[in-house]
């Protein structure tokens, strides 16, 4: 580390006694040194001056951190939304809630992120066969107890039933969310880089009873599924999916009381390191994120053809204002207007249809055809529907330019909005035209690298104002008489107050949904205020503590933990080694590195599966060397058995349970109460660490006679009676046999 200098070395009384001894030096004629003298007085107020110069040269001050910070990559959070899963009920008909929708909790604003079709049924049973039972866990899911999908074990053919009180729609996409428990001792990982795709090592097929080939028996005919965010049920997330024909009624053991429209989900082929466990089945479900849209900006891509038309599904394209822009072959955007009919436009005429389907809340643009209305260029993202609420209509705009450098507008107005969420215009009229062409600004954190020509500007979330450039640094926006500088597209929310309780999200903001309501059957998550520079500081100091490159093999150990969507419990990478060799280490590979992971699970024997191993290889692949050759396995598990005769006190001679649990303790992959790791990857099972565990026993007296047996493959057995495993193996308890002798009956 660097030394730091400290500059603010010298204090006032010293400085002036310095000047003090170098008057007769330098000016021998100066003879006066009393305080009245106005030399005296310049000498004590340079001192001062220069004290204060040396104080702040001293001090890093918050807009110098800010800069080292920028030099790391690395600037404060902006305030980050909480996001819930909500479901909702009471619909009487199919019924469409656009991406966007908004809901309240209390005074918050929720919005949904995603389009839902909600349809009238209603989830009645859940159940659950495997080979040796059925049960119905109904009850479970309402009460959001966990209960396990396929079984405990989770085998192959395991069936997971839903009964429905009514057929589902046909061609209707559906969504059923699921929420897996999750609260073990080894965490999930989340990281904020582009994961690499999730494999499950576990596969099911999905299925619902309809009629059979002569149209009046039932069968199981097979769902089409659109997409599957749960990966196999593996995580939390959302399954969608179509009935592509009529749904029968059928009654199911143990829920045969009456005929019921299923979906089954069959456990088609086996090897989930861990039992998937529900907490919640909800039908009509959505991720909600804490939010108010005011605007939004839909691009689209433009083929340059006649008639072209887009749509989408959007609350505020629907419910709000909107103004179309086309971006033009000089780079800059003109906004078009709407008409009810293309035909009374002319080829040179900026104009489109706004058409709007009620039944599946759309909204469709469609433009003309070169002779009724002008045709948008060709090209990526050169179309654009801005849709706005009415409230906004006038305060969207920020003001006019004054034309002058380092200008201000302040746009708070009580809000915190997202600067992500942000995008700024700028228009001019061009001479010889009537209207407005408009061009987009760029937020930065500063103006430090603009150059005279960007359109940047700079949001102060803490003063609520948005500053632009200097002409130097950063380009002044045109002058203008009236207001040419607005928002397209502005969002406010975030911060802790939208992790909000269970239940609380209860109000459907949309005059579309009579009768349909509304909760979040789980609190909201991750919503957090805006770092602070403290809090950035320690952050740069974990990101540049973590690896980002796998080298050495700690490298490797610590990216392999951190796999996306996995839970890892222990990880040994084992360098210049290659799956299969043999007499390592004395025999080595170059340019080889093995992975050896171990999930968590419930089991004795925690054993990765293909999917498992696939997904962290995959990740690991994105910051392995190109010249290192990777491969990542399951760990070997060699069963250690021991036999022991202990003497014991004599009120202690029946304590043979509580050895052999020690001993269950000490050989174990990991501890299952705590997600701790347990015996170390390649350790020799010596009889001196048996000794050492038994002899801390209270009420052993001493070990008389001990020895191990070892099932597995790879290891072998010394002379001495120790038990030598691979590098890549674990070892866990047999059915150790222990001999207890009370000390009175030697």
């Amino acid at each position: 580390m660097l030394p730091i200098p400290n500059l603010d070395d010298r204090m006032f009384e010293q400085m002036v006694m310095e000047a003090r001894k170098s008057i007769p030096k330098l000016f021998p004629e100066w003879t006066d040194e009393n305080e009245h003298d106005p030399g005296i007085t310049l000498l004590e107020l340079m001192s001062w001056m220069t004290e204060m110069q040396q104080y702040y040269l001293n001090r890093v001050t918050e807009r110098s951190e800010r800069k080292f910070l920028k030099l790391l990559g690395i600037r404060p959070r902006d305030a980050v939304s909480a996001v819930c899963d909500v479901t909702f009920t009471g619909a009487t008909q199919q019924l469409v809630l656009p991406k966007g929708t908004p809901l309240s909790a209390m005074d918050l604003r929720f919005e949904t992120q995603g389009t839902v079709q909600l349809v009238p049924a209603a989830l009645e049973k859940v159940l659950v066969r495997t080979e040796t039972a059925a049960a119905d866990y109904t009850s479970n899911n309402q009460a959001q107890i966990a209960y396990y999908a396929f079984g405990a074990d989770a085998r192959k053919g395991a069936h997971l039933y839903l009964g429905f009180d009514q057929a589902l729609p046909m061609e209707t996409e559906i969504s059923i969310y699921f929420n897996l428990f999750d609260r073990y001792p080894v965490t999930v990982s989340h990281q904020a880089e582009k994961m690499a795709p999730m494999i499950s090592s576990a596969k099911v097929a999905w299925s619902f009873a309809g009629a059979g080939g002569d149209g009046q028996s039932e069968s199981w005919l097979p769902i089409e599924p659109k997409s599957d965010t749960t990966v196999h049920l593996s995580q939390s997330g959302e399954f969608k999916f179509f009935i592509t024909s009529e749904m029968k009624p059928l009654s199911l053991y143990p829920a045969d009381d009456c005929g019921r429209y299923w979906l089954c989900c069959t456990l088609a082929e086996d090897g989930y390191e861990l039992a998937p466990k529900i907490e919640k089945i909800t039908l009509n479900a959505v991720k909600a994120v804490e939010q108010e849209t005011f605007s939004e900006v839909t691009a689209f891509n433009s083929s340059g053809e006649p008639g072209q038309s887009f749509e989408l599904s959007s609350h505020l394209a629907y419910n709000g204002l909107h103004t179309i822009q086309v971006l033009d072959e000089q780079g800059r955007w003109r906004d078009w207007h709407t008409v009810a009919d293309l035909s009374a436009c002319g080829p040179t005429d900026l104009c489109c249809e706004l058409q709007q389907d009620s039944a599946r809340r759309t909204t469709r643009l469609r433009f003309g055809n070169g002779v009724h209305g002008s045709l948008p260029p060709q090209g990526a993202k050169r179309v654009r529907l801005v849709a706005y609420t009415a409230e906004f209509d006038y305060s969207r705009y920020v003001g006019g330019s004054k034309g002058l450098p380092g200008q201000t507008f302040e746009i708070s107005r009580g809000r915190v909005y997202k600067p992500s969420s942000m995008l700024l215009q700028v228009g001019y009229r061009p001479r010889g035209e009537d209207g407005f062409v408009w061009d987009d600004w760029t937020a930065v954190d500063d103006f430090d690298n603009s150059k005279s020509t960007d359109r940047h500007y700079v949001y102060d979330a803490t003063a609520g104002t948005i500053r632009f450039g200097n002409n130097e640094a950063g380009l002044v926006p045109r002058k203008s008489g009236e207001p040419n500088i607005r928002f397209l597209s502005l969002q406010a929310g975030g911060g802790a107050r939208g992790n909000v309780k269970d239940g609380l999200v209860t109000g459907v903001g949309s005059t579309a949904t009579p009768g349909v309501s509304v909760t979040n059957p789980f609190p909201a998550r991750g919503g957090l205020e805006a770092e602070t520079l403290a809090q950035a500081k320690l952050r740069v100091q974990r990101e540049l503590a973590a690896p980002t490159r796998a080298v050495t093999a700690e490298d490797y150990e610590a990216l392999a933990k951190a796999a996306p969507g996995l839970r890892v419990a222990r990880v040994k990478a084992i360098p210049l080694y290659k799956p299969g060799m043999r007499d390592f280490p004395r025999v080595s590979a170059p340019a080889q590195m093995t992975v050896v992971v171990v999930p968590y699970s419930e089991s004795d024997k925690p054993k990765a599966g293909k999917g498992f191993l696939q997904t962290i290889k995959l990740h690991l692949d994105r910051h392995r060397l190109l010249t290192t050759e990777l491969h990542v396995i399951p760990a070997e598990y060699i069963k250690i058995t021991v036999h022991a005769v202990v003497v014991m006190e004599p009120k202690y001679k029946n304590e043979q349970r509580r050895i052999a649990l020690e001993l269950r303790n000490l050989l174990q992959p990991m501890d299952h109460g705590q997600g701790a790791e347990g015996w170390r990857f390649g350790r020799t099972v010596y009889k001196g660490d048996i000794y050492g565990i038994i002899s801390r026993i209270k009420g052993v007296v001493y070990v008389q006679d001990i020895w191990l047996d070892a099932e597995g493959t790879g290891f072998h057995k010394d002379g001495a009676g120790d038990i030598h495993i691979p590098p890549y193996a674990l070892v866990y308890s047999g059915n150790h046999e222990i001999e207890t002798i009370s000390q009175t009956d030697l």
